[in-house]
Formats: structure tokens, sequence, C-alpha cells
């Protein structure tokens, strides 16, 4: 009888004891391994690359006052021309989180060219304009998505611009070559294909406003000295594939 009552008071023990452990173990949280951290895709640091694509113009000419041998006085006249543009670029990005800024030159050659008969002349005189280079000094805001950054910049803009209007009837040539200065606008988007190596596409809007590109007199044959002075304006859009190599990545 005695070893019965001990035998049911140590199961009753064993009973109790086990309760408390699930009770203790049921209050001590269930440990998990740590989440992974989301560590973006570092676009930080310098980087070195190429463009080429495609570009138009929109020259606007302005006849200052000087003579009306080739045009109206004060009139005003435009045209547009189109072609190749390409060259390079070099930059460094700052990067908080997934917030890319950055600062980029660029110099690229352009034949922006274009050649029309004159709205007041036609049968005898060709005005022709000509964009050969451009270089921008921009700003850069971007966001990365893993591999791939939208952007968008603008900032400081120059490029030559040549012009010219000649009579073919007189041999009579007005021409200039300046450097016009203004801004540029535009945005884009590239996508790394490896740690260092990136592709882009981008778009950009140029204004690079007017300068006084014919200033001067000209003659020719039975034609007296005249002086010529035209201020010419450009607005040019291009859109170009880039390539980039990434530095300290």
């Amino acid at each position: 009888m005695l070893s019965r009552v001990g035998r049911t008071l140590a199961l009753a023990c064993c009973a109790s004891a086990a309760a408390v452990d699930l009770a203790v173990a049921a209050d001590i949280p269930y440990l998990r391994s740590p989440p992974p951290v989301d560590v973006p895709a570092s676009w930080a640091g310098f980087y070195l690359g190429g463009q080429i694509g495609y570009g138009a113009d929109s020259v606007r000419w302005r006849n200052l006052g000087a003579s009306a041998f080739f045009s109206p006085l004060n009139s005003r006249t435009r045209d547009s021309g189109s072609g190749v543009i390409g060259g390079g670029q070099l930059g460094y990005n700052f990067q908080y989180n997934r917030f890319v800024f950055g600062i980029e030159a660029s110099g690229s050659a352009a034949d922006f060219d274009r050649s029309f008969a004159s709205p007041y002349f036609p049968a005898t005189d060709v005005w022709s304009s000509r964009l050969t280079w451009l270089t921008t000094v921009t700003g850069r805001v971007g966001y990365g998505f893993d591999t791939w950054l939208p952007y968008i910049k603008g900032g400081f803009a120059a490029g030559n611009v040549e012009t010219s209007i000649r009579d073919n009837a007189f041999g009579v040539l007005a021409q200039g070559s300046a450097v016009h200065t203004g801004w540029t606008v535009g945005g884009g988007v590239e996508v790394k294909l490896t740690r260092r190596i990136s592709l882009g596409l981008e778009f950009m809007h140029t204004d690079l406003g007017r300068s006084n590109d014919i200033n001067g007199s000209v003659a020719a044959g039975l034609v007296p000295a005249t002086p010529e002075s035209y201020g010419v304006g450009l607005r040019s859009d291009s859109i170009t594939a880039r390539f980039n190599y990434l530095f300290g990545q």
C-alpha cells in the first residue's frame, strides 16, 4: 500500500515539474534569425565613359539693324538642323541610402548642320548654321533601384556655332563663329551590367542663348562695303546611349 502511494506521489511530482517547465518555456520568446539587411547597390565613386546619339537644333537669327542687304532691318529668321552627337563624360557620385547625388562634366563633338534658301531672296541667298561642339557641367540626382538608376540633371552648357549668309549673285559672304553659353536640363536611366560597367540612355534639352555671331563689313565687286550684324540663338535636343566604367565599386 505504501509503495503504491509513493509511486503516485512520484508521478504527481514529475507531472508538476513538467507543467512548470512548459509554463516557463511559454514565457521565453522564440529566437529567430535576424531578417536580412537591405543593402542597396552602390553607385558611389568616380566614373568615366562615352556617349553617342542623335540630336536636332533650332536656330534663331536676328538682324541687329546694321544693314538690310541680306534681310530687313530687325527681322527674325528661324531654321533647324540635325545630326550626330558623341563624346565622353567624367563624374563623381555620392550616395545616401538609395539616393545618389553627383556632378558630371561632358564634352561632345556635334554635326547639327543646315543650309536653306533665304526667305527674303530665295533665288540668290543661302543661309547656313552649324553646331560643332557642346560641353556641359551638370549636377545629378537619382534614386537607385538595385542595379537601376533613374536620374535627373541640369546645369551649365557651352557650344560653338558657325553661321554664314551667302549672296550667290554678287559673291558676297557674311560669316561668323562664336562660343555660346547657356543652360541644359534632362534626365535618363542607367543599369549595371556588372559591378563596374553600366549602360544608359539620356535625353537633354540645351539652350545656348544668343550671341553676335556675324559682326563686320562685307563687300564684293560692285557691292559697296556694308556693315553686317546678326545675333544668333540656338536650342537643341538630343538623345544618347551611354557607357560608363565605375571606379571604386
